[in-house]
């Protein structure tokens, strides 16, 4: 497979687009119907693109959300996934444009692409909801970690990559902070791909994929124990499949420890670099076809 000449297919305006569509406050208490709104174009567009769209519905605190899984051939044609995940609800108060419609767009981009390849139907796109802190209880991570308790009782197996805030960038000195207990550059220019011990594998991919990135600073970090010690490595949709014992990578900008307009009512659209995402987008599509090369 000719890899360089499926990364050229990525187009920067379809996730200019995205991102601006759907960047609307969308917390699953505060604004459920925006919410609603937002998975129904998830869905369209994944139907647009050839997939079968199905969904992992549950109820929470008195509502019913949804996970929007779309495969080419049904969640039960076979048992073991590359999952692509993000997810698309917002923080309160927040129109949420790097987190997340900046992972959704991504998402939606590589499943548009990819779509034409042998590779598409091992892939398990999902969009999980409830991802952001909850009113009155402030649990988060909700939508991952029921699909992951469900799917892995039914039997399947998952390699998972999450896309989780990959639109902000900035090179100016000082504009990158960093968790506990990590080292690393502190101008925020690159992309972070996260993994634990057991997610070797993925994170080798995404050391792979940098050779046909070029303009793309990818870093990649390994974290011990899951990132109990470090716990903002874990404020995303990958925590889950790391408990479960699936390997998992988060594909991230850093997010609060980059962008000053997190959770904020200022993360907008205006705010993010579409050349950073389109090479966000290509290191996955690249890392993908790897990884089914051999």
């Amino acid at each position: 497979m000719d890899i360089e000449k499926v990364l050229h297919i990525v187009e920067q305006n379809n996730l200019k687009n995205i991102v601006q569509s759907i960047s609307i406050p969308r917390h699953g208490c505060y604004n459920y119907e925006a919410l609603l709104s937002v998975a129904n174009f998830v869905e369209d567009r994944f139907r647009e693109y050839g997939y079968i769209v199905e969904i992992d519905g549950f109820f929470y605190n008195g509502k019913e959300y949804k996970n929007i899984i779309a495969t080419l051939r049904g969640i039960n044609s076979k048992k073991e996934w590359l999952l692509i995940g993000a997810h698309y609800d917002s923080a309160m108060g927040s129109p949420g444009a790097d987190d997340n419609a900046s992972g959704v767009a991504v998402m939606l981009e590589v499943a548009k692409v990819i779509r034409e390849t042998p590779v598409a139907e091992k892939i398990k796109f999902v969009a999980f909801t409830l991802e952001e802190p909850q009113a009155f209880d402030l649990k988060f991570i909700i939508g991952s970690s029921q699909f992951v308790k469900k799917f892995k009782k039914l039997g399947h197996k998952y390699k998972a990559l999450i896309l989780e805030s990959v639109g902000y960038f900035s090179e100016m000195k000082g504009s990158q902070k960093l968790p506990a207990f990590t080292k690393g550059p502190d101008v925020g220019n690159f992309l972070g791909v996260v993994g634990n011990g057991k997610s070797n594998a993925l994170l080798e991919l995404f050391e792979q994929a940098k050779t046909f990135v070029p303009s793309l600073n990818l870093i990649t970090h390994k974290v011990p124990m899951n990132g109990w010690l470090s716990l903002e490595t874990r404020f995303s949709d990958h925590a889950p499949f790391w408990d479960a014992g699936f390997q998992a990578v988060m594909l991230t900008d850093t997010a609060m420890f980059r962008n000053p307009y997190y959770h904020t009512s200022q993360d907008t659209p205006e705010k993010l670099n579409f050349s950073f995402m389109t090479d966000v987008a290509k290191a996955l599509l690249a890392a993908v076809l790897i990884k089914q090369s051999y």
